[in-house]
């Protein structure tokens, strides 16, 4: 059953687990369990159900942590993005489904000493997972021209990619994914696994930030949240929730965010200490043809290099009114870009990154983000982005730009090179929407926060089982790893209490 700021849940509830979060981790770690047979409550600061209008101000409010306005400080400000509501992330993501690549396992599995992590032993999951959230290769006829220029360019230069895998069964290609399906043809989590948990018996509160977790001892015992209205943000009676077990999935920010402000995150080890981003930036192509790049799939395309693992273009789906800003156009520039519209396809660049990230919290219960980038990564991101010039030049570009303040157009790549080798990184319009690795697994207490099963190392009954779990950066999109990590540690949970 569901319950929102309205009709909520009694002011104390007793369960045998509670999970913090109904992203895709929440969700996937809730299925488990209810089906496993434990009453599981479900707490969630965002809306009970979804709230969708084609509005970036609309969405900000209802489905992004803090409004979207979440800002990274450290070498160059850039923002973070991280959805909220039932369904997480997968809600306004643009259901990009990779798994992670069988090297990065393997080192995760070695770091961990768990065969469990192994590509061939996570396999099952992810075949499980992915059929029930409807992944599939994008449709060409779906697809639009923005992806199909990249998938052209991607055959011509013969490197891996195309049209990407997606969990979107029902897709008519609209391209306002970041803005949430206007059609429920997305898979998100609200629409299989959270169905599935709530079909065993899940009690899902919505519109609760939870503000603590209960210890007793070294043990922790529940959690208590308060609620808050969906509209004005005005607090409201608090709900306290008594478990055996306690899962935290409030996502890479969230859930440091609420150890920290709870002030219990020191006693769990190194929480927060190892924010990895995914960062990345752009680069647009103009057409001699008309593109629309709004129209069609979402980040329909994906290029992908062997001789440069580290780096991950994706298509850049971006609506008319947000164009001018995402290009890094001022003045008359700004105004050609505006003509120009119809025919601009392009790659955004992310990279598998290695910088130096924290999130602690401030005294109001915010998100306080620090991210120094590593000259390796700044590299990658302008080999990326060369890269992907190639593949829009190859797939009908006639010449591109960076999305970058001051940058030149370019129809060769030796002039592109040449700009990028001078282009500082403040220049670049950065963007990250891939938080993770805050809450990492390992062996070591000293750190890591959480063992090979998802327990932390130092408060009993206590699990986490977002994207702050990875040991390292994925180089993918993230939400069907921490579907299938989440889903291994709902088992975990289940043995530790049989």
């Amino acid at each position: 059953m569901r319950y929102g700021f309205d009709n909520p849940l009694p002011e104390s509830v007793d369960a045998d687990a509670v999970v913090v979060g109904a992203g895709p981790g929440g969700a996937a770690v809730s299925r488990i369990l209810t089906e496993g047979g434990l009453r599981v409550v479900l707490l969630e600061e965002g809306p009970p159900k979804s709230r969708f209008r084609p509005s970036f101000a609309h969405t900000a409010k209802y489905h992004m942590q803090e409004g979207a306005s979440m800002l990274v400080q450290g070498s160059v400000p850039f923002p973070v993005m991280a959805g909220r509501g039932v369904g997480g992330g997968s809600l306004v993501n643009s259901a990009i489904c990779f798994r992670t690549p069988d090297d990065v396992l393997a080192s995760w599995a070695e770091l961990l000493d768990d065969e469990r992590y192994l590509a061939q032993n996570l396999a099952p999951i992810y075949d499980e997972i992915e059929e029930r959230i409807g992944v599939a290769p994008v449709a060409e006829a779906m697809a639009g021209e923005n992806n199909m220029i990249i998938a052209r360019g991607v055959e011509k230069l013969g490197l891996e990619g195309g049209l990407v895998r997606r969990n979107a069964p029902g897709c008519i290609g609209c391209g306002i994914c970041n803005y949430g399906c206007p059609v429920g043809g997305k898979g998100s989590v609200d629409r299989n696994l959270i169905v599935d948990a709530e079909n065993a018996g899940l009690r899902l509160q919505g519109d609760c930030r939870v503000e603590a977790v209960l210890v007793d001892g070294r043990r922790a015992v529940g959690v208590v949240g308060r609620l808050h209205h969906p509209d004005t943000k005005a607090p409201g009676r608090i709900v306290r929730v008594r478990a055996r077990r306690v899962v935290l999935a409030a996502g890479a920010i969230g859930t440091p965010r609420l150890l920290w402000h709870d002030g219990i995150a020191r006693q769990l080890g190194p929480v927060g200490e190892q924010l990895l981003l995914h960062p990345g930036s752009g680069i647009l192509g103009v057409c001699d043809h008309e593109v629309h790049m709004w129209k069609g799939v979402t980040q329909g395309a994906y290029v992908w290099d062997p001789e440069l693992p580290e780096a991950l273009p994706h298509t850049i789906t971006v609506p008319p009114e947000a164009f001018v800003v995402q290009s890094g156009r001022v003045g008359l520039e700004a105004k050609k870009v505006m003509q120009e519209a119809n025919n601009i396809c392009g790659l955004g660049v992310m990279v598998s990154d290695k910088g130096i990230g924290s999130v602690r919290a401030t005294r109001s219960g915010r998100a306080q983000l620090h991210y120094e980038w590593v000259d390796g990564d700044v590299e990658i991101l302008k080999k990326g982005l060369v890269l992907s010039a190639r593949v829009l030049l190859a797939g009908g570009a006639r010449e591109v730009f960076v999305t970058a303040f001051g940058t030149a157009r370019h129809s060769d790549i030796d002039s592109l090179e040449a700009e990028l080798d001078e282009l500082p990184l403040h220049a670049f319009q950065l963007y990250s929407a891939h938080p993770m690795s805050t809450c990492p697994l390992g062996r070591d207490p000293e750190t890591s926060v959480l063992d090979p099963r998802g327990r932390t190392h130092r408060m009993d009954g206590l699990y986490i089982t977002d994207a702050g779990v990875f040991p390292s950066s994925l180089g993918v999109n993230p939400q069907l790893t921490t579907m299938a990590l989440a889903t291994l540690t709902g088992r975990a949970i289940l043995e530790d209490m049989a």
